[in-house]
């Protein structure tokens, strides 16, 4: 990954910004925005914004982090994704974008921190298209990283400040800014010798811009290597957190609606479904129970499908899970096309407690475009987990009572 801008002597905070902010932003592709946060107060109470003329201006802020996304702390310790901000306040959206039009856009959050400790949220907004195949972000994933070094490495030299003890141990990091600093004195001192040594300082230049370069790939990578633990501790979460729902006796309602959020959100799914066996018909199907990210139309009208009928109907009969991360490989079992769908891979589980068919778990609209071999199996679990729920609190039976019941 080669990131053209030069950051060797972007030693404080906001020049990084003022250099980074106008290059994620890309060709007027993009709105980004930058907020800081105070640790004393508790709030971001700074923003740096790239206005529609590629300048960027700043304003005081006062905002909880929480208010942008409920996640964005337990981020901080863990993977640090770009997450929608779907609930977000359309004013709390304008003071950080001034002029964006929310219902047009879609708008991402992602906390930068180091060493455990929040540093800031970077904001980005895309133009809304409703397209098949939206895979990824682009290139705003690996630019996050960068920004979050950079800001990282200038917090660590205002710390050090000019009198930095070499004879104490130091930690990676701190010997990565180390050299850093020394390629910089490095530099210095050749273009003071500009007219006898001009070829030697535009190799220097060259080295520090390489170094630079392999510094972000092995952060980046460093990450991705970090990704498996991540997830096995956001299924942990994730179990736990549906647990100590049920255990605090929710409301059948609030409790599938609770399922469908919490699966959508740990395995970065768009558009998730809980459709529960009513046995209380003429015929055995599956309805509705609860769902996120379906068209309005069919949450409003309500969703009914016979065992055996379509991608859900078909699981629950077999009892066999499907995973499609290919629509070549889906045979009959494609997807029914909309506007709501943005990506071709889904999953889709059934939901067994005792040997009882008790309805299926749908996945689908993947912030990574698909999903990967440990997180079909991390979902197997949670599936086997869900069922048991639902089975312990009746899901089934409570929810489609007949009316006056």
């Amino acid at each position: 990954m080669f990131f053209p801008v030069r950051l060797h002597d972007a030693v404080d905070t906001e020049t990084v910004l003022r250099r980074l902010l106008p290059v994620i932003a890309g060709a007027r592709e993009r709105r980004v925005a930058y907020a800081a946060y105070n640790v004393a107060r508790g709030l971001l109470d700074e923003r740096w914004t790239v206005t529609e003329t590629g300048d960027v201006e700043t304003a005081p802020l006062e905002l909880e982090p929480s208010r942008l996304h409920s996640l964005l702390m337990d981020d901080v310790g863990g993977d640090r994704p770009l997450r929608p901000a779907e609930s977000v306040a359309v004013w709390v959206l304008r003071d950080l974008l001034p002029g964006i039009d929310p219902d047009k856009s879609w708008v991402h959050v992602r906390a930068i921190a180091h060493d455990g400790a929040l540093m800031g949220v970077l904001v980005v907004a895309e133009a809304r298209r409703f397209s098949f195949s939206r895979k990824s972000e682009g290139p705003v994933p690996a630019a996050g990283d960068v920004l979050e070094m950079a800001l990282a490495r200038a917090q660590a030299l205002r710390a050090a400040g000019p009198a930095l003890a070499v004879d104490k141990p130091i930690s990676l990091a701190e010997s990565v800014l180390e050299r850093l600093r020394e390629s910089e004195r490095a530099v210095a001192e050749a273009r003071a010798e500009m007219e006898r040594s001009r070829g030697r300082i535009e190799a220097l230049e060259r080295a520090a811009s390489g170094a630079t370069e392999l510094l972000m790939d092995a952060h980046v990578d460093l990450d991705r290597r970090a990704a498996k633990h991540q997830r096995q501790t956001r299924v942990m979460f994730l179990l736990r957190k549906l647990m100590e729902r049920n255990a605090a006796g929710m409301e059948p309602r609030e409790l599938a609606v609770e399922i469908v959020r919490t699966v959508a959100e740990a395995f970065g799914g768009g558009r998730c479904s809980l459709m529960l066996v009513d046995e209380a018909g003429e015929e055995r199907e599956l309805r509705l129970g609860a769902a996120i990210g379906l068209p309005p139309e069919l949450v409003a009208a309500g969703v009914r499908i016979p065992l055996g009928s379509g991608v859900s109907g078909r699981v629950a009969h077999t009892r066999l899970p499907l995973v499609v991360r290919d629509p070549d490989d889906s045979g009959d079992a494609a997807l029914m096309g909309d506007d709501w769908y943005t990506t071709d891979a889904f999953v889709s589980l059934p939901l067994v407690s005792r040997g009882r068919l008790l309805g299926v778990l749908n996945l689908t609209n993947f912030r990574a475009g698909t999903v990967d071999d440990t997180e079909v199996e991390q979902l197997r679990l949670v599936s086997l987990c869900v069922g048991l729920l639902a089975d312990h609190a009746g899901l089934p039976e409570r929810l489609f009572l007949p009316a006056g019941s």
